[in-house]
């Protein structure tokens, strides 16, 4: 150990009074000084300074030892006082709630998934006692703790975090009822009552019970990095504090990047349903204008120039289902009513047509004998089918459908969100790209994530009502036909209706004042017993590979045509021909100088077509057809196969389909309405040619 200076200030123990005075060096003191150090600076002083480095060294290592005790007993303790509060909360205010079934009043919008909070909170309390419990201190490792369990760890807490600020309201609306009020405070007063048994802090309200697992995920950051700074580096457990640190941290960043999305759609979703035309107007400046300006300016350079932007392939097919369940539904809604509408109204004139057959076909004194109920007294199997329908099909259709606009609303905003960051890319303007595209990865991200539930849900509920329609049709007719059938037996015919027929024309012959006309009744007598038969044209055998090679070898390329459609041949030496197959264009005018039929031979026959029928021969393109045309297994579940092709004016309900939303929606909402106009063009031409 190093010998005290002898110039350091000395005060003797016995020396009463202020001990804080000091001694003056004198220029002796001063110079003994200086050898005293140029001692200590050589090399046999290396050793002793060494041991001093050490004994430091480990003085420092036992400090923080002994401080990481404390701080892991800590987290231990208050892990047991939350694991505590949380038992009191479940048994003395969550369960008593649930037990009575009080009317207007939702536990689990009140504390969402407080017990899965509790489960997650008892097993890391196991982890730790598990870790701490008989193991020397040098060997315990607290940090594979939360690495172990932040998986469920951050996947409960998101839950309760999520749904905190709709819970907060929820309370709010409860407590301004008195009844709803009574119930909650006879909980907080037991649960009081058992605080003060227990000598604990005293409990404010229900809202301070209801933020305790959110003040608790956002505690456990600061304790793992006061664990961290208090271990020493050469202990096993150091890197380990240092990713659960990281990863716990990662937690509440993920959980307060949820909470902002969630703020940023209610906000969005909030000015479109709150505000008035006045709210509206007042937001107007030149600013805004400005911004929707250069909207504008960019989607039209995506669509015009090909600049490339920010896609996002799982949000596209997901927005693509989405607007296909939506025209689905909506379609499905507007043709079910018109065909329940259609039943009611002709399930009456069915049943009138009926009774009227049936007094036709009877005699009076048959009909007396025969049956005394009237069909007038059956039940009507409408109104039942009418019930089912509005209960089973119609109800929850109309109620999917309205849960479709919030949604499109938000779609509309991601896409005006998506513009303006590409147009801070386009300028590198830092702070604004930064904004522009957090708030586009955050309206983003919750619209894929959300859609794909919504998309899967919707999807089940719109085949489960197309299932109950098919049933309720089925069920209607087969009920129908059983009770009209037993209430109104069906005359049984002596032979078929043609002999009917005849003994009638027979018996009006011997009538005197139509026995001139006899010829005539004869003819009428004859057409029932024998029809004309019809002239049919000769079958003209179907094109084969034979003769498609036939003409690929004898024509060129640019002689060769493929039919569009099925064509029927309509004028003399005019010829039939099926979709897609193969012809060589011999001469391209009829015999009457026409340029719209074309004189072509299939390799069987030679004969004239509308030229409106034909299109080039591609063999690559054909090739390419036949590949995409095959039926996959995926075919079936895109849910556009039951979605109307017909033009989108026919909505019922406006959809931004055809809005600033996105390159990709507007340019295949206009390549659909050309398909389909130019197919409605042809078939004019086609008719107008024929005629």
């Amino acid at each position: 150990m190093l010998e005290r200076r002898k110039t350091d200030t000395v005060v003797e123990s016995s020396v009463p009074g202020d001990h804080s005075g000091t001694l003056r060096r004198s220029q002796s003191d001063r110079s003994e000084y200086n050898q005293k150090l140029q001692e200590k600076m050589t090399p046999q002083a290396g050793c002793s300074t060494a041991e001093t480095l050490t004994q430091e060294d480990e003085h420092q290592i036992r400090r923080m030892m002994a401080k990481r005790a404390k701080i892991i007993k800590e987290l231990i303790q208050t892990e047991k006082d939350y694991l505590n509060d949380l038992e009191l909360c479940v048994r003395e205010v969550v369960q008593p709630l649930r037990n009575k079934q009080v009317d207007r009043l939702d536990v689990d919008s009140l504390f969402s998934n407080i017990e899965s909070v509790h489960q997650i909170s008892a097993k890391l309390l196991s982890l730790l006692e598990e870790a701490t419990t008989d193991v020397e201190p040098a060997m315990q490792v607290i940090g594979e703790v939360f690495l172990q369990i932040k998986g469920p760890l951050e996947d409960i807490y998101k839950i309760y975090c999520y749904h905190h600020d709709e819970a907060h309201s929820v309370l709010e609306s409860y407590e301004k009822e008195e009844e709803l009020k009574q119930h909650l405070s006879l909980c907080i007063q037991s649960l009081k009552n058992i605080y003060m048994q227990q000598g604990k802090p005293n409990l404010l309200d229900m809202g301070s019970l209801m933020i305790k697992p959110i003040q608790r995920v956002m505690k456990y950051p600061l304790l793992l990095c006061e664990l961290r700074n208090s271990t020493p580096s050469s202990h096993p457990d150091f890197q380990a504090l240092e990713d659960a640190y990281a990863a716990v941290k990662h937690i509440n960043v993920n959980i307060n990047e949820l909470k902002r999305r969630k703020d940023l759609v209610l906000k969005y979703k909030k000015n479109d349903e709150e505000e008035s035309l006045k709210d509206k107007l007042s937001k107007l400046n030149i600013h805004s204008i400005s911004k929707k300006s250069k909207r504008v300016t960019n989607h039209l350079k995506i669509l015009t120039r090909g600049e490339s932007q920010v896609r996002d392939n799982t949000f596209d097919r997901e927005e693509k289902l989405f607007r296909s369940l939506e025209k689905t539904v909506r379609h499905c809604v507007k043709n079910i009513s018109f065909c329940l509408q259609h039943i009611q109204d002709a399930m009456p004139l069915a049943l009138q047509s009926m009774m009227e057959l049936q007094e036709i076909s009877h005699n009076k004194d048959e009909e007396e004998s025969s049956y005394s109920e009237s069909p007038s007294n059956a039940p009507n199997p409408s109104e039942d089918f009418a019930a089912h329908l509005q209960k089973l099909v119609l109800t929850p259709l109309s109620a999917l459908l309205s849960l479709f606009p919030g949604p499109q609303k938000l779609i509309q905003k991601r896409y005006d969100k998506l513009l303006d960051y590409n147009s801070y890319l386009q300028r590198a303007a830092a702070d604004e790209s930064d904004l522009a595209k957090r708030e586009y990865e955050a309206l983003n991200a919750q619209l894929v994530e959300e859609l794909q539930v919504f998309n899967l849900a919707a999807r089940k509920i719109l085949l489960n009502c197309l299932c109950s329609f098919v049933t309720l049709l089925r069920d209607l007719m087969t009920v129908a036909q059983r009770v009209h059938t037993a209430t109104v037996p069906v005359l049984q015919l002596a032979s078929s209706i043609s002999e009917i027929q005849n003994r009638v024309l027979e018996e009006v012959q011997n009538l005197n004042f139509v026995k001139d006309n006899n010829a005539t009744f004869i003819e009428r007598k004859l057409s029932f017993e024998k029809k004309k038969p019809v002239q049919t044209l000769p079958e003209v055998p179907r094109q084969t590979d034979t003769h498609r090679s036939k003409l690929l070898s004898t024509y060129s390329t640019e002689e060769l045509y493929q039919a569009k459609r099925k064509c029927n041949a309509t004028q003399e030496y005019d010829i039939n021909l099926l979709e897609g197959e193969l012809v060589a264009v011999v001469e391209q005018k009829d015999p009457l100088g026409s340029t719209s039929r074309w004189l072509v031979d299939t390799g069987i026959i030679k004969g004239y077509v509308y030229s409106s029928f034909l299109k080039p021969y591609n063999p690559a393109r054909v090739q390419k057809v036949d590949a995409e045309n095959r039926f996959c297994d995926d075919d079936f579940d895109n849910i556009s196969l039951f979605v109307s092709s017909r033009p989108a004016r026919d909505s019922v309900t406006g959809t931004p389909e055809g809005s600033i939303s996105g390159s990709s929606s507007s340019l295949s909402g206009t390549c659909g309405k050309s398909e389909i106009n130019g197919t409605d063009v042809d078939s004019f031409q086609e008719a107008d040619e024929q005629v």
